[in-house]
């Protein structure tokens, strides 16, 4: 089994190919969108939900089975149909074309697998056992989903503030990390979650004076 390397994609306007039409390609879909990829769907039967998204022209869909040269100019494939000889000829064609292709529940045919993920705003917790076992990391994603919650959300957007107003305000190195490093021991979990921004703004104060939130 392949040892596979962790990476985020930056998908911005970049085109991915989905052929497919059934809930598998729809939950991709959605994280695809979320993620502002231009998303093209393959498939001669839509999801109701994917019927919407075509409607409101969120995604180009193409109402017919695979065809030759579907894949051309994509960056990434996801074949996600019931035939398994489909996703055969998508991964050959995305291979082919140089495009990164997933293959649902075919590890073999993949370039990359889709890890299971906690999503907080800005903060995303990939988990992945190689393939082994998607059980496994759906049951760790339930794990982690109870530890994390949506604080972390407005967590991680607080700690891009600081990090841009420490960087514009000190030049040592050291001392920026420091300072993020002590903001995160703090209890702005706390306040976030008592939506105590008075508190919020003053623990920043305290870290750096001078420091506005």
């Amino acid at each position: 089994m392949p040892r596979y390397y962790p990476a985020f994609l930056d998908l911005h306007e970049k085109l991915v190919v989905v052929v497919g039409g059934g809930e598998v390609a729809e939950r991709k879909v959605e994280l695809l969108l979320s993620c502002r990829a231009a998303v093209k769907v393959i498939s001669p039967i839509l999801t109701p939900r994917l019927t919407r998204l075509r409607g409101e022209r969120a995604i180009q869909v193409e109402l017919r089975p695979f065809q030759p040269d579907d894949c051309a100019g994509a960056f990434l494939v996801f074949a996600c149909t019931d035939d398994p000889a489909v996703n055969e000829r998508v991964a050959k064609e995305a291979q082919q074309t140089r495009a990164l292709v997933n293959v649902a529940d075919m590890p073999p045919l993949c370039d990359f697998i889709a890890p299971s993920v906690v999503s907080r705003g800005d903060l995303l917790i990939a988990i992945s056992t190689g393939g082994a076992s998607p059980a496994l990391a759906k049951r760790l994603r339930r794990e982690i989903e109870q530890h994390v919650g949506p604080e972390y959300e407005e967590l991680a957007r607080l700690c891009e503030d600081v990090r841009k107003q420490v960087q514009a305000r000190v030049s040592d190195p050291r001392q920026r990390q420091q300072i993020f490093e002590q903001f995160l021991e703090t209890n702005v979990l706390e306040l976030i979650r008592n939506d105590n921004r008075a508190g919020i703004a003053a623990l920043i104060q305290r870290l750096l004076p001078g420091l506005s939130g």
